[in-house]
């Protein structure tokens, strides 16, 4: 570690950690969206009516499974992380209505990728509904709040200069 590291600390920079699982994170919602989505809700519907459906919807059901385990796993460490190191203070270029924004989005993203992983367990394996639509819907509403990070993102970079 050089004096510039030591002078700076952990809660001026996102951890070496948290960065990994971020885009950890990112490709396996880009998974979860692109590849395994459309199997999971053909093989509970399948379930649900009875079924256990095709070895391919069982391999694509059950990577859905996995991946979203692992979204909440890793989504539940990089959580920890934030609270044991800090994070970087929010730069003084962006206005408080950005501030207040960030804060929001974060809180709903956290808030998405822990919640969404356990209403598809508790829809699955208890075979419920209610979780499972819950699921459904936090899909849905995630593509909006990551939409809303990234236009936050490039906000900053790009507008703000920060």
């Amino acid at each position: 570690m050089n004096d510039a590291q030591i002078e700076q600390g952990p809660a001026n920079r996102w951890t070496s950690l948290n960065i990994g699982l971020h885009w950890l994170i990112v490709v396996l919602i880009a998974l979860q969206y692109l590849v395994t989505a459309d199997g999971m809700e053909k093989m509970y519907d399948a379930m649900m009516g009875g079924s256990s459906g095709s070895g391919g919807l069982f391999t694509l059901g059950n990577a859905h499974i996995a991946v979203g385990t692992t979204v909440l796993i890793a989504a539940l460490i990089r959580l920890w992380d934030r609270f044991a190191h800090g994070r970087p203070a929010m730069s003084d270029g962006a206005p408080n209505w950005a501030h207040l924004l960030a804060k929001v989005t974060h809180f709903l993203l956290y808030a998405t990728l822990i919640l969404m992983p356990i209403g598809g367990l508790l829809g699955y394996f208890l075979k419920n509904e209610f979780f499972a639509e819950a699921h459904h819907l936090a899909a849905e509403v995630l593509i909006y709040v990551i939409a809303l990070h990234v236009l936050g993102a490039l906000a900053n970079h790009f507008w703000f200069k920060t």
